[in-house]
């Protein structure tokens, strides 16, 4: 039961994370060192309060397979991005396709945490680690590559 009420209640905060990721889509914004970082932090912290709220749903080491390939993917992806210098800034137009993944699995997990039986729920949770390990790896492209051309103004 707590697992449904905290998975309905997290719908309106992803909703809020989405909105502000969907800023960084748009148009070309400042890329600070910490708003990869943000997202290096609450990726993994999503997936652990997930993890640790719907218990009873065991996703297993194909979960962590996809984890792994969720960070190569994204890894890849983060080239997407496209970064700038403007002055002393280095300006991020970000790919909307680790948004998307995550978005639809974050999406996914909740909904059949709040409706479905524990094996469904191990499903999304399995999609959920694809998309933890793509964050991770997009912002992990973001950080180096941020430094690579601060490094260059140099």
């Amino acid at each position: 039961m707590i697992g449904r009420i905290i998975g309905l209640l997290s719908i309106p905060a992803v909703g809020l994370a989405l909105w502000g990721l969907w800023r960084q889509v748009s148009a070309p914004r400042p890329l600070s060192r910490w708003t990869p970082i943000i997202g290096l932090v609450m990726a993994p912290l999503t997936l652990v309060v997930n993890l640790l709220v719907l218990r009873q749903a065991r996703p297993e080491m194909f979960g962590v397979a996809l984890g792994v390939f969720g960070l190569g993917f994204g890894i890849a992806w983060g080239q997407a991005a496209r970064l700038e210098v403007v002055g002393t800034q280095v300006l991020a137009r970000r790919s909307v396709m680790h948004l998307a993944c995550w978005a639809v699995s974050y999406a996914m997990t909740q909904l059949l945490a709040s409706f479905a039986t524990a094996g469904w729920v191990a499903g999304g949770l399995t999609a959920m680690f694809f998309a933890a390990g793509s964050t991770i790896g997009t912002n992990v492209d973001l950080l180096v590559r941020r430094r690579h051309k601060l490094a260059q103004l140099a």
